[in-house]
């Protein structure tokens, strides 16, 4: 009889769940588990903001727009920008940051809008703008990935360059390079610190850490993000404003099998952040870059100088004085040239077409990320 009553029962619940419109729970999604590995440290706004945002801008929609999939992601911060490529190309990573510069000679045409000159490079926006459309508008640089086993999500780029100098050694004019070790990031800094007449330190940031706690180094050319974002605060105080020498450009890139694999609605879904990111990335690290230097004026001992201002004719040679790199950089090289003659041509564009020249950087307020949805 009491069997008899259980089963009655459970045919009774399963009645009424009819009845009252119940259904029976989803079946379990499928876990797409992929690994994001960057060599900014987990503290730092390009990861802590930026890259953790990103994700979850495409986990949320994964979750919100497919039935059958959810992604989990496992991170790495601090990893050897040296080791980046290598570990996305052969699955240790599913995706990752670096930047050609990391990696000389890998795509060589890219080292071209690295190189300092006169263009008008006014803020991280402009020229993140400027060189995801470089790429979408030169097949020559898109074929730079054809060899690689990596699928391009998005490119991005730093603002304006700085050399940050530690208390002491501080500069003024052209002379007052001589001497000094400086850290540059990719072979473009390495050539603007030496025609400057400094002695250029190319090196991962950990190292250059070192060298500024050992104190053999004298300062960085970089933007004003590092000081809070890698700790370099602790040694820098002398911020002098260069934007003619420095632009580093950045991309994020993503294991090509693990991309291929992904179902149509979740690749869907990757396309469409990425293509809206590039903005996203720029007006973030023009509000990161401030946030630096707000950081930065706290510091005892700041200081900041801006020679384009305060002594045009000494700028004068200090953009002198580099002017011929790129010169140099193109040779008689046709591709070389229709690249830089691009760059310059866009980089024009977004700096004077008030869409984009006029936006402003939010800081305090952080830029609104974007869902990429159509």
């Amino acid at each position: 009889m009491k069997r008899i009553f259980l089963i009655a029962s459970a045919i009774a619940v399963v009645a009424s769940m009819v009845v009252f419109g119940w259904t029976e729970p989803a079946s379990a999604r499928t876990k797409i588990q992929l690994d994001f590995a960057t060599f900014w440290p987990a503290g730092d706004f390009q990861a802590a903001i930026g890259h953790k945002t990103w994700m979850k801008t495409i986990s949320d929609r994964v979750m919100a727009e497919t039935t059958d999939y959810e992604i989990a992601w496992t991170e790495f911060y601090g990893v050897h920008p040296a080791k980046l490529l290598d570990g996305i190309e052969g699955g240790t990573y599913s995706v990752g940051t670096s930047g050609p510069g990391y990696s000389p000679g890998v795509f060589p045409l890219w080292a071209g809008p690295e190189y300092p000159g006169e263009a008008y490079r006014r803020n991280a926006y402009t020229m993140s703008l400027t060189i995801q459309a470089l790429h979408d508008q030169m097949p020559e640089l898109q074929a730079q990935f054809a060899p690689t086993k990596m699928k391009l999500m998005h490119f991005w780029a730093t603002g304006p360059g700085y050399f940050l100098m530690v208390p002491g050694k501080d500069i003024r004019k052209q002379a007052d390079f001589s001497g000094k070790t400086i850290r540059a990031a990719n072979p473009a800094s390495v050539a603007t610190v030496e025609a400057l007449g400094a002695k250029p330190l190319f090196a991962p940031m950990s190292v250059a850490l070192e060298r500024f706690q050992a104190k053999l180094i004298d300062g960085i050319l970089c933007p004003t993000d590092t000081p809070k974002g890698f700790g370099l605060g602790a040694y820098v105080r002398h911020v002098v404003s260069a934007p003619f020498s420095y632009h580093f450009v950045f991309f994020k890139v993503m294991n090509r099998a693990a991309y291929d694999r992904l179902p149509a609605s979740v690749k869907k879904i990757f396309d469409e952040v990425n293509a809206v990111w590039p903005a996203y990335y720029g007006q973030l690290r023009t509000w990161g870059e401030a946030d630096g230097l707000e950081y930065m004026k706290k510091l005892e001992g700041y200081s900041y100088y801006d020679p384009r201002a305060e002594n045009p004719a000494e700028y004068a040679k200090w953009v002198g004085a580099t002017s011929g790199l790129i010169v140099k950089w193109i040779g008689d090289d046709a591709k070389k040239k229709a690249v830089w003659n691009k760059f310059l041509e866009l980089d024009k564009y977004y700096n004077t077409t008030p869409q984009y020249s006029n936006w402003t950087h939010s800081w305090p307020t952080q830029p609104v990320p974007p869902t990429g949805k159509k």
